[in-house]
């Protein structure tokens, strides 16, 4: 649906232009990132759903464990979170590495961007495909499309962190704080499956959440040490 597609693409720019906050990088290679990273969304789907599917069957979990209790719904959360990091930050290096030149926290805002523009797109054209429903109405549509902006930003934001530290040697540590944040974001929408408060607050956990990382990102990257700026010519 080109609306859905034209949403969701306009919300990963969005995203992706805060978070570089005026990198002057290379832009074919961070279209480059971007496709990677859109590639890697559904990589990690059928990875993610392969991983839950065996921790159900090791721990003898239900089929709507994972979706609707806690425990294993922050399993899941946490290992989704890992997976999608994991991914999105090796299509920004791989990116980043070929370019050889800009910033690579750049790159991965580009790819983790791309990553979430897919995903966004299934739930935007679902949301679209809904409004035609009696049940529907404008409020949950509203709802629905501040939810992906939401997704688009923290998917950007988290990425581009992972990346950051691994220019800084430190990309142990960035990852773990990337997953973190991932696996929290996540457990937002659980917690709201578990009717442990409205939409409307869910929602509004994301925004918060979403706009705090990416504001510590610009934060971060504007305080990087005065050699990281030569890391990218590392061949």
């Amino acid at each position: 649906m080109p609306a859905a597609a034209g949403l969701a693409l306009g919300y990963g720019l969005a995203a992706a232009v805060a978070v570089m906050g005026g990198s002057r990088s290379l832009r074919p290679w961070l279209l480059v990132a971007f496709a990677a990273g859109s590639i890697a969304f559904p990589l990690t789907v059928f990875l993610v759903f392969s991983i839950q599917l065996l921790l159900a069957s090791l721990f003898g979990w239900g089929p709507d464990a994972i979706a609707m209790t806690l425990g294993p719904g922050l399993a899941g959360a946490v290992v989704t979170a890992t997976v999608n990091e994991v991914f999105t930050l090796a299509a920004a290096l791989l990116a980043w590495r070929l370019s050889r030149g800009g910033a690579p926290y750049a790159f991965g805002a580009a790819a983790g961007a791309g990553f979430a523009v897919v995903g966004a797109y299934q739930v935007i054209h679902l949301a679209l495909m809904a409004r035609a429903l009696p049940i529907s109405s404008a409020s949950a549509f509203g709802v629905s499309l501040l939810q992906q902006l939401a997704f688009v930003a923290a998917n950007t934001a988290s990425t581009a962190l992972a990346a950051l530290g691994a220019a800084r040697g430190r990309g142990g540590a960035y990852l773990v704080a990337a997953i973190l944040f991932q696996s929290v974001f996540l457990a937002f929408g659980l917690l709201y499956a578990l009717r442990l408060y409205s939409n409307v607050v869910w929602t509004a956990l994301e925004l918060t959440a979403a706009a705090a990382l990416v504001v510590g990102v610009l934060i971060l990257d504007r305080r990087r040490p005065a050699g990281d700026a030569a890391l990218p010519s590392a061949a």
